[in-house]
């Protein structure tokens, strides 16, 4: 996958928001990813298909990560938005395309989101299609990568206020 010069420096600019040096390493040594990138024309259409998963047919596409993104975030944000309005953490297993990230953080109750990613090559995508500095930066958007979670991680993360 190729990125414009814009791109590489919104990419860098996510990275340097970026509170987790050990994720923010990784993900300066990834050069390439099985992903591809599918926008399609509305802004929030953005999806992700996995190159390594050979698609079996019958109508479900089981090599993207959704199978119809708008939708699928108007399901998430109605769940949200109804169910856990003023809560002030919320945790989520997988990074997605991030834009219900976004979206949530919009509501000033949600002070912290943390997304725990197993997959990395996702965040690497995202994180040169989508601006998450100021969330980064403020630590209300937190990102972990399971595979590498230390001590630190579990620290920083119980040492945040309202954690």
């Amino acid at each position: 996958m190729t990125f414009t010069p814009t791109q590489k420096e919104l990419f860098n600019k996510n990275i340097e928001a970026l509170g987790n040096i050990l994720l923010k390493e990784s993900l300066k040594e990834i050069k390439s990813s099985k992903f591809e990138l599918i926008l399609g024309k509305d802004n929030l259409d953005i999806n992700l298909k996995d190159t390594s998963i050979k698609n079996n047919g019958g109508g479900y596409n089981e090599n993207l990560l959704y199978q119809d993104p708008i939708k699928e975030l108007q399901t998430m944000l109605n769940t949200y938005n109804d169910k856990y309005l003023l809560y002030p953490v919320l945790y989520f297993y997988g990074f997605g395309n991030g834009i219900l990230f976004k979206a949530l953080l919009q509501n000033k109750n949600h002070q912290h989101i943390v997304v725990f990613e197993k997959d990395i090559e996702i965040i690497w995508v995202m994180f040169h299609i989508l601006d998450f500095s100021n969330e980064l930066q403020n630590s209300r958007l937190m990102v972990l990568e399971n595979d590498k979670l230390q001590t630190q991680d579990y620290t920083e993360l119980c040492s945040s206020k309202p954690f």
